[in-house]
């Protein structure tokens, strides 16, 4: 039961995914209904469900808006992700974190202190910065939020929201 589900408030907006297991307790519980249903059914001794890939909740969950359009606290994970693990410098296969201004010279791992970079780009522009070292940025970091990794969240559940809202 390692499936991934969309949950929507009351009024279809998106809250967030959760796991199949937490989205069947919704329904079960009558917190929630399915709106799209995947392939199968989920039978217990007295319960049988269609297997949901989208949830809705019956009544309006408040989500603090703070929490929606936070940053992301920075991670390593983050900007590979981010970054669709292509290399800044060449655009590139990247499985590294490089410091813009490198870390050594008091650049902090932030957002828009880091990107990914190949393992050759990274070694060769080594403690220097970008400018220094002739290699200009093909794209600039930028800083992730809360609500655009749910959006990619949502996407990567397999759930075209607009196609289905649209019905």
């Amino acid at each position: 039961m390692t499936a991934q589900v969309v949950v929507l408030n009351a009024t279809l907006e998106p809250i967030g995914v959760a796991s199949l297991q937490r989205a069947v307790a919704f329904v079960v519980k009558e917190r929630a209904q399915i709106m799209l249903a995947g392939d199968g059914t989920i039978r217990s001794e007295s319960i049988e469900l269609p297997v949901p890939r989208v949830v809705v909740f019956n009544d309006y969950v408040q989500i603090p808006h703070t929490r929606i359009y936070d940053r992301m606290p920075w991670s390593r994970r983050g900007v590979l992700d981010r970054d669709c693990r292509r290399c800044a410098y060449c655009e590139g296969p990247g499985a590294t974190i490089d410091h813009i201004h490198p870390a050594s010279r008091g650049g902090g791992s932030t957002w828009l202190n880091t990107i990914t970079a190949c393992v050759a780009c990274n070694g060769k522009k080594g403690d220097r910065t970008p400018h220094e070292a002739g290699m200009p940025l093909r794209f600039e970091p930028r800083v992730v939020w809360r609500r655009e990794v749910m959006m990619l969240a949502v996407e990567a559940a397999g759930v075209d929201l607009e196609a289905l809202l649209a019905r």
